[in-house]
């Protein structure tokens, strides 16, 4: 009582970055800590943050944390085992190039490419389900070992999250390609709680109130300041 036990994963450029050293999670700045800072007041608590891998986040049974921001996408099948949040975030899938990487102008050019995505993210699942392309995609743990990748040219291009590419190129410019365009998928990022959570309903009246009073709209700006509707889209 009185914490809000608060967990992010690998850093995640202008989402949570920080130092992590064991499971704790050091000075972490960004859109997913403002937001925490925000729900915990809400909730008269204070919060403190740990480190928790993307690898262990939907396996069912009890967790290390209160609640966990990971820019995880609401899906059916992650709900069976954890609970989810109502939506902090709006996103589609967006495809960061290598530099020697042919820019593709569509969906059959980037299926040509040799494609990189993290395990067990929509990312991947839209390779594998919907792209289908001519050389198996290759998969990394952690975001970081699938931005490595793209940065030596071993992979062509990433499909990650839109948000999350374009603030990694910006952030690091000179070692990727472009940011090739974005595939309209409507994903909607929402925190991960512990299945059967008592605190669920309680931090879910939290975000509704911080999207009303226009709190997560500033956020927002605050930390991208990116208009991601100029990025085009890939068909």
């Amino acid at each position: 009582p009185g914490q809000l036990v608060v967990g992010f994963g690998d850093p995640a450029v202008n989402f949570a970055n920080g130092k992590i050293r064991g499971s704790s999670y050091l000075t972490p700045k960004g859109y997913e800590v403002d937001l925490a800072t925000a729900i915990a007041a809400g909730l008269g608590v204070k919060p403190t943050f740990v480190y928790t891998p993307w690898a262990k986040l939907f396996a069912a049974g009890h967790k290390s944390f209160d609640i966990s921001f990971q820019e995880a996408t609401i899906t059916a099948q992650r709900r069976r085992t954890i609970d989810f949040t109502h939506s902090y975030f709006d996103a589609n899938q967006g495809v960061l190039l290598s530099k020697k990487a042919k820019v593709p102008k569509s969906l059959s050019d980037l299926k040509n490419l040799q494609t990189c995505a993290q395990a067990d993210t929509t990312g991947l699942s839209y390779i594998q389900q919907k792209l289908h392309p001519a050389k198996a995609p290759l998969i990394y743990q952690s975001t970081a070992a699938a931005f490595v990748a793209v940065q030596i040219g071993r992979c062509d291009a990433i499909v990650l999250d839109t948000p999350i590419v374009a603030s990694e190129k910006k952030a690091r410019p000179t070692k990727y390609g472009n940011v090739a365009g974005q595939i309209i998928t409507h994903e909607q990022y929402g925190a991960v709680l512990q299945k059967g959570s008592k605190l669920t309903s309680m931090v879910n009246a939290q975000v509704d109130k911080l999207w009303k009073n226009g709190t997560i709209g500033k956020l927002q700006k605050k930390w991208f300041n990116l208009d991601f509707s100029k990025i085009p889209n890939l068909k």
